[in-house]
C-alpha cells in the first residue's frame, strides 16, 4: 500500500482535493508549465535515486522505467507513491517549499504551501560543479539560459566571444577546455570542450551554487 503525495506550483489549486483527483487520472489542464517543477523533480531523483520507481509523470530521466503518466505533463506537477514510513518523508515539504511548490497530502487532505514553513528550515547544500552536454547549435541558448538564472546581462559581445572558441577544444585533453566567466550572482565559470569526432559539447559549470540554481542548470542541460 502506498502513500501518495502531489506537488504543484504554489497557489495553483483552489480545490486541492479535486486537483489531486484529476492528476491521478493524468488530467493536468488546469496547471501551467513551470520550470521549478522540473527542477524539483530533478533534485528528488538526485537525492533519492530509488524514487524512479515511485515518481510520476513519466519523463526520459527515468530511462526504461515507466511508473505511469505522460511525459508532456512533467513540468506541471510531481506525484509520488511512497511506501509508508519512507525515510525522508519529513524533508519533502521543506524541499518543495524551496522551489516554490505546494505539497498536497490526499490521505490527510492537508495542503502545505511554502509560506507555512519555518524560514530557518531552508534546504541548502552548496554545489561546486554541474556537468552535462549539449550539441554545438545549443551552446548559445545554454549561455543565455544560465545568464538569466544568475542575472548576467548576456549580449552580442558575449556571443561574438564564442565564435570559433570551440574549434581547438577537446574533452580528452586536460587543458583542452574553453573557459568563459558569467559575472552574475553568483559568478560562474562555464567550461566547454568538444568530444572529438562529434557535435557533442561537454559542459562544466563551476562556482558556488545552491541546490536550486544547480538543479535549474542541470535541467537546462537535460532539455537542450
Amino acid at each position: 500500500m502506498s502513500y501518495d503525495l502531489y506537488f504543484w506550483r504554489s497557489g495553483a489549486a483552489e480545490d486541492p482535493r479535486r486537483l489531486a483527483d484529476r492528476l491521478a487520472d493524468e488530467k493536468a489542464d488546469g496547471l501551467v508549465p513551470d520550470e521549478r517543477v522540473l527542477a524539483f523533480r530533478a533534485e528528488l531523483l538526485r537525492r533519492w535515486p530509488d524514487l524512479d520507481d515511485m515518481i510520476a509523470p513519466w519523463h526520459h530521466d527515468l530511462g526504461w522505467r515507466q511508473p505511469w503518466g505522460e511525459g508532456g505533463l512533467v513540468d506541471r506537477f510531481v506525484a509520488l507513491a511512497l511506501p509508508y514510513g519512507w525515510e525522508a518523508m519529513s524533508a519533502l515539504p521543506v524541499l518543495a517549499g524551496s522551489y516554490g511548490l505546494d505539497l498536497y497530502d490526499p490521505q490527510s487532505e492537508q495542503l502545505v504551501p511554502p509560506a507555512s514553513l519555518p524560514q530557518d528550515r531552508a534546504v541548502r547544500d552548496d554545489v561546486a560543479r554541474v556537468e552535462g552536454w549539449v550539441t554545438e547549435d545549443h551552446v548559445v541558448r545554454l549561455f543565455r539560459q544560465i545568464s538569466a538564472y544568475v542575472g548576467y546581462a548576456y549580449d552580442d559581445l558575449d556571443e561574438a566571444a564564442l565564435v570559433g572558441a570551440l574549434d581547438d577544444t577537446s574533452d580528452e585533453v586536460v587543458d583542452g577546455w574553453f573557459e568563459y566567466p558569467l559575472a552574475g550572482t553568483p559568478t560562474l565559470v562555464v567550461r566547454l570542450a568538444l568530444s572529438p569526432g562529434s557535435a557533442v559539447v561537454n559542459v562544466r559549470v563551476e562556482g558556488t551554487m545552491d541546490l536550486v540554481l544547480a538543479t535549474r542548470i542541470e535541467t537546462a542541460l537535460d532539455l537542450l
